[in-house]
């Protein structure tokens, strides 16, 4: 997941917290794609089931689906401003702290190469990657053009999505690619250059990323307790939209109503309105951040370390959830529907969280983080004063 700014001091609860938490819905999120049924519900969500999956599909659709990557956009803008401001007071110029936000943000292209020719296909590194290369040069400048984009870019996100929408994008259930046979490696090869900028356009990653670094300059997550009424403001707005524009798609996904024409309208508006979802999310984490800071319990020790290896504890549940429910591996995903495949990514999400903490204990970064932090890092020093 986009990954935390570095350095050890001076961490903020806020942003740690929901990434640790959010990434519990981006396994959600992912494990369907791995289910073998026949029928198709909403997305990727497969038909059928009992109750107990009726019921985890429809909450899926309602409170996770197109909701954890938005958050995770606005979290990572968010980052990527504080990283820049920290390269300000040690006395870098704007030029020096945008390339390290491109530098940044081709490591993590990088990372989304690997992670989806080994594990996932739809993995989301590299529309953050790209998304990062692109707004590099807005990052430090004025908070007021920061909004002003995300304005225009939220217009064209409108657009796209309505689009993709009524051309049936974001329903259908494709296999993920294999890996017994050459033609999957060719095929996990060949479509991840492609895979980000259809990420990007098809879903409204871009203006979230905006906005959490409009939100970055103001450091409402940094201070939550002085920002708390436009926080409950947000989150109560945000989630409110979320739950209306999901709430169609969810009834399909619960079978209270039959599969209507109108279906992909209907995805397309729950696929939008997750946007504001997304950063209704993040702004409950900056209030529930405020009032557990001065009493942290274990899970909130927990769920912190874990976002502060954002990106190790990403990748790690990533790579058992595939490892357990591919058809090629382990091959549960087979023979579950939609309540098994969310236990098994609340599994796979809660043995990375336990890793987190093994290494918290420790004293020990996230080898994933690190590696990101120092190949950043080591093209700064390579790269001069500019």
């Amino acid at each position: 997941m986009p990954p935390a700014p570095p350095g050890a001091a001076a961490r903020h609860l806020a942003p740690d917290l929901a990434r640790g938490t959010l990434l519990l819905l981006i396994a959600i999120a992912y494990a369907p794609a791995y289910l073998e049924v026949a029928s198709a519900s909403v997305g990727a969500h497969p038909a059928g089931g009992g109750a107990l999956d009726t019921a985890a599909r429809t909450l899926a659709v309602l409170v996770v689906d197109n909701r954890a990557f938005p958050m995770f956009a606005a979290l990572f803008g968010y980052g990527l401003v504080v990283l820049i401001d920290k390269r300000r007071a040690a006395g870098a110029c704007d030029v020096q702290a945008r390339r390290l936000v491109r530098r940044r943000s081709l490591v993590l292209l990088a990372f989304g190469f690997a992670h989806a020719v080994l594990v996932f296909p739809g993995e989301i590194l590299g529309a953050y990657g790209v998304a990062g290369l692109m707004v590099a040069g807005l990052l430090a400048g004025p908070r007021r053009g920061l909004l002003s984009t995300a304005v225009a870019a939220g217009a064209v996100s409108t657009v796209l999505v309505t689009g993709a929408a009524w051309a049936g994008w974001y329903s259908g259930r494709e296999p993920i690619a294999g890996y017994t046979r050459a033609a999957d490696w060719v095929e996990r090869i060949a479509l991840w250059p492609v895979t980000p900028l259809v990420v990007l356009a098809t879903y409204p990653l871009l203006p979230a990323l905006l906005l959490g670094a409009w939100a970055g300059r103001r450091r409402l997550l940094h201070e939550p307790r002085r920002h708390r009424r436009l926080l409950a403001w947000a989150a109560a707005t945000g989630i409110t939209v979320s739950l209306a524009g999901a709430a169609p798609s969810a009834l399909i996904a619960s079978g209270a109503l039959a599969d209507p024409a109108w279906a992909e309208a209907a995805l397309g508006v729950q696929t939008l309105t997750g946007m504001a979802g997304g950063l209704g999310y993040a702004a409950l984490f900056g209030l529930i951040a405020a009032a557990v800071e001065q009493r942290r319990t274990p899970v909130v020790r927990a769920l912190a370390a874990a976002g502060r290896r954002s990106l190790t504890v990403y990748l790690l549940s990533s790579g058992l959830l595939a490892l357990v429910l591919h058809r090629d591996l382990l091959g549960a995903g087979s023979h579950l529907n939609s309540a098994g495949a969310t236990a098994v990514a609340a599994g796979c999400w809660l043995v990375a969280v336990l890793a987190a903490l093994a290494l918290e204990g420790a004293g020990r970064p996230g080898p994933a983080d690190a590696l990101l932090r120092h190949w950043s890092e080591h093209g700064r020093a390579r790269g001069g004063s500019g």
